[in-house]
């Protein structure tokens, strides 16, 4: 699962709704996308940056 927002704090009140652990990371595109917590290194190999969760 993710999603992208043009915004951070919009991809922040969205990852706050969900119920499952989630990250946010910048992505090549400069948009902000928020993915499963547990696909987070995936993205980070692909060029994103983590601005919140963990690996």
């Amino acid at each position: 699962m993710h999603a992208k927002f043009s915004f951070y704090s919009v991809a922040q009140m969205y990852a706050i709704g969900l119920e499952e652990p989630v990250a946010i990371l910048l992505g090549q595109d400069n948009l902000y996308w928020v993915v499963d917590q547990g696909h987070t290194s995936d993205y980070l190999n692909k060029g994103c940056s983590l601005l919140w969760g963990t690996v």
